[in-house]
Formats: C-alpha cells, sequence, structure tokens
C-alpha cells in the first residue's frame, strides 16, 4: 500500500471507532486525527465531510462482507439445514462485523438524514447474498417460483426483527448459544414454512 493508502486506512479505522464511542452527531474529527495520526488537512483531502467519511466507513465495512460472503445452493442439504447456517452467519455478520453498538449509530444517523440513508442503502446495501440462495433454491424446484425481491425482504424482516432491532431499540442482550438457535429456528421454519414445496 501506498503512504496516501495506509494514511487513508488509518483514518477509516479511527472513524468507525469514533462512531462506535460518541455517535455520529458527537463524533469529532479533531480526536480521529489524533488517533490517526494524520492531520486535518489530510483528512479533509480524503474525506470532504463527516458524512462522507462515514459512508466511506459503511463502504468499506460492508465490502470486506461482500467479498467473502456467498450462499451457494447445495442439493446435498436440506433446505432448512442450509437457510439455518445462513442466518448464522448472518447474524454473526451483524453482531462481530458490524456490532449492535455501530448498528445503532447507523439506524439513527439514517433517520436523521433520510436523503444519506436513500443513497448508502441503494449503493452497499440492496445486494443480498441470500437472494442468489433463493434464486438457485427456486432453479432446483425446491422452493415455490416467487418475486426474488420479496421472498427476500420477507427474510430480512423476520430475520431484524428477531435479532436486530430488539437489541438495536430496546436494549436487549444479544442471544447466543441456545437462544440464538432458538431464534434463527423460528425465523427459518417461518420462511420455509411459506414458501417451500
Amino acid at each position: 500500500m501506498t503512504r496516501s493508502e495506509l494514511k487513508r486506512l488509518a483514518i477509516v479505522t479511527a472513524a468507525k471507532e469514533e462512531f462506535i464511542q460518541h455517535g455520529f452527531i458527537a463524533a469529532n474529527m479533531d480526536r480521529v486525527c489524533t488517533a490517526a495520526e494524520v492531520s486535518k488537512r489530510t483528512l479533509y483531502r480524503h474525506f470532504e465531510s463527516k458524512e462522507v467519511l462515514f459512508e466511506s466507513v459503511l463502504t468499506i465495512i460492508q465490502s470486506s462482507v461482500d467479498e467473502n460472503l456467498q450462499y451457494p445452493f447445495d442439493s446435498t442439504k436440506s433446505l432448512h439445514e442450509q437457510l439455518t447456517e445462513i442466518s448464522l452467519k448472518e447474524a454473526e455478520i451483524l453482531y462481530h462485523t458490524y456490532g449492535i453498538t455501530l448498528s445503532r449509530t447507523i439506524v439513527m444517523e439514517f433517520l436523521r438524514q433520510p436523503d444519506m440513508a436513500r443513497s448508502v442503502i441503494t449503493k452497499i446495501y440492496s445486494k443480498k447474498a441470500v437472494t442468489q440462495w433463493f434464486a438457485e433454491a427456486m432453479e432446483a424446484g425446491k422452493l415455490k417460483k416467487t418475486d426474488l425481491k420479496e421472498i427476500t425482504n420477507i427474510y430480512t424482516s423476520l430475520f431484524q426483527g428477531t435479532l436486530f432491532w430488539p437489541q438495536v431499540f430496546d436494549m436487549q442482550p444479544i442471544p447466543s448459544g441456545e437462544e440464538l438457535h432458538k431464534k434463527i429456528e423460528h425465523v427459518v421454519s417461518v420462511v420455509l414454512g411459506a414458501c417451500s414445496i
């Protein structure tokens, strides 16, 4: 990596921690500069505003997820087993790659800035790996042929309603072990109950 690329990475890493610790509104660019060991001039040469920096942090996190995330359909496994594995992986990304604290910051900022929310969702959150799995399962004749966007939205709504929103807004603890498996079992059973052949 070039020196400029290293500085950019240092800024993004510091900014992620700043947003997690203080939220978007209270995030301080001076603290980001200190943590990244760069001048304010350098920071603003790479990122013209706090909004641009915030969006860049989210883009980089999601890009790192997308690079390694594929859910190919496996005809040797049951739909239930596969969607359970997918859901466990999605929970891991939610709880450990993003984290609930950063997720809460993202939600609050999206509510505060709906134009930015639309832009970010369109650019980095509109594509979901599970959609391809649904498509392949339909092609294999294991799921009813239905609108891919609709079935993805149903799955996402159930998943987030069970494993995301209670933690973000109700401050419920992150489920683990048997509790996590029970919640995922509920999501998987409802989705497959609605669309299995």
